[in-house]
């Protein structure tokens, strides 16, 4: 990993930087500190998630404060069990909206999924009704929903009836419908649907047709750019979730494995999808049962980079989690899962009085994965109790694990003559959280950071 000064340095330069300063331009340079490759920072949507204590169905305040408390960000409602037998009563709906309402309130975002037990899952004319009724409240909530899995049907809601004991639905008819719910309730929201295993996002755009598990062909192309940039595609909304990551050759049959290279091709698949699209789960073994050096310290790093892993329950499988400790290997994974914004160099102009101004940031990625949902940039600027917003046009998903990205900013609007305090925010594009310092990203750098991540000062 590249090592950056130890000290904070701000100097006056009259040079060319990057070869497209006038030499005549008087320029700020600031060059912070990194924080600690294994400090982890509380970021929104990314790192390992809660999986202990939050219920949406019984919300309770000292539990949700638990999330943030543990240096998470994210939390799946484990204890939520949808009933089986009936529809949702006003007081159960009433009772989910104070649960959104307290995960907005104690600053965290939900990997979210409906499902009725571990042992099957209900009626087909409940699951349909309740689907209807929740909805409204998943669009409605969405702002604090980092993924919705699919869910719904077979056992935990995985989309599977192996072993289930009771009522289960697994066939394409219904898995069919269950999408094209969830996919429009949360059309232009930016939050994606995950589905469990990956042929079923092929079958579903109609790529790829089988009957079962053992005659799953090769997989298509994956998705080649973010849904924002595909008119809102449906390939680029449909994301993967893996509920036995490392946890055997082909994940606990996540992977097809008939004929044995599928495993491989279907993995690539999804791995080639994640550069776009939220990534994550849970183990669900104490070890890669087939070959358990796989999933030991150092070769569950190389993989999760592989995977462009964005989130992992902290709670599931304990053993394995307990074996990354003792490997070392922890604390890398959690301040590495997802996105790692460093920001290595800011540099602005000086500007004459009345006069436009530049800004420049170069940003390096040290996370698996990298941004996978736009964020708003400003540059911020504060004086007494005046604070002056200018929007930029910086897109950070562009900064992909392991590269540095330099953003440059021209003609930025003056301000009246003084000494201006200079910062930069991004924050979450809901305007329900854009003044959430919760939600706002926070460079991976000594600085001074309230919702803003405070460079200098500049003078007008």
């Amino acid at each position: 990993m590249r090592k950056m000064p130890l000290i904070l340095t701000i100097m006056l330069v009259a040079t060319l930087l990057s070869g497209c300063t006038p030499a005549s331009e008087a320029w700020t340079v600031v060059s912070p500190a990194p924080l600690p490759p294994t400090q982890n920072v509380l970021n929104p949507g990314r790192g390992f998630y809660d999986g202990a204590n939050v219920d949406l169905l019984e919300p309770d305040q000292d539990a949700y404060a638990r999330v943030r408390a543990r240096g998470l960000t994210l939390a799946y409602p484990d204890a939520t069990w949808l009933p089986t037998d009936r529809d949702l009563t006003q007081e159960e709906l009433d009772a989910l909206q104070r649960g959104f309402d307290l995960v907005r309130q104690s600053g965290f975002k939900l990997i979210l999924r409906f499902r009725y037990s571990d042992k099957g899952d209900a009626p087909w004319n409940v699951i349909t009704s309740q689907i209807e009724q929740l909805t409204p409240l998943i669009r409605e909530n969405a702002d604090v929903i980092a993924v919705l899995q699919a869910g719904f049907l077979g056992r935990w809601g995985e989309w599977h009836c192996w072993q289930a004991s009771g009522e289960c639905h697994d066939g394409a008819t219904e898995k069919k419908y269950v999408l094209d719910k969830l996919l429009a309730a949360l059309e232009g929201t930016g939050v994606p649907v995950a589905v469990r295993y990956p042929p079923e996002k092929a079958r579903y755009l109609g790529d790829l047709q089988f009957d079962g598990y053992d005659s799953v062909p090769q997989p298509p192309a994956p998705v080649t750019g973010f849904a924002d940039g595909l008119d809102g595609d449906a390939r680029a909304r449909i994301a993967h979730h893996n509920d036995c990551f490392l946890s055997s050759a082909d994940d606990v049959g996540t992977y097809p494995n008939e004929p044995p290279e599928r495993v491989e091709e279907w993995r690539s698949f999804v791995y080639a999808e994640n550069r776009y699209l939220p990534y994550g789960g849970e183990t669900c073994e104490a070890a890669d049962s087939d070959e358990p050096s796989r999933s030991s310290g150092a070769n569950a790093l190389v993989e999760m980079e592989s995977a462009h892993l964005d989130y992992l329950n902290a709670d599931y499988h304990p053993q394995m989690l307990a074996g990354w400790k003792r490997d070392g290997a922890y604390d890398e994974m959690a301040a590495r899962m997802g996105y790692r914004l460093v920001l290595e160099q800011a540099a602005w102009t000086e500007p004459a009085r009345g006069q436009t101004w530049r800004l420049k940031l170069t940003v390096r990625n040290d996370g698996f994965s990298r941004l996978k949902r736009h964020y708003d940039v400003a540059v911020v600027l504060r004086r007494g109790d005046r604070t002056v917003e200018l929007p930029l046009e910086f897109d950070l998903r562009r900064v992909e694990p392991g590269a540095s990205v330099v953003f440059t900013s021209d003609r930025l609007d003056p301000l009246p003559a003084g000494t201006w305090r200079l910062g930069v925010a991004v924050r979450d594009p809901d305007q329900s959280l854009a003044g959430r310092a919760e939600y706002s990203i926070r460079f991976a750098d000594k600085l001074d950071y309230d919702g803003v991540n405070w460079l200098g000062t500049i003078e007008f």
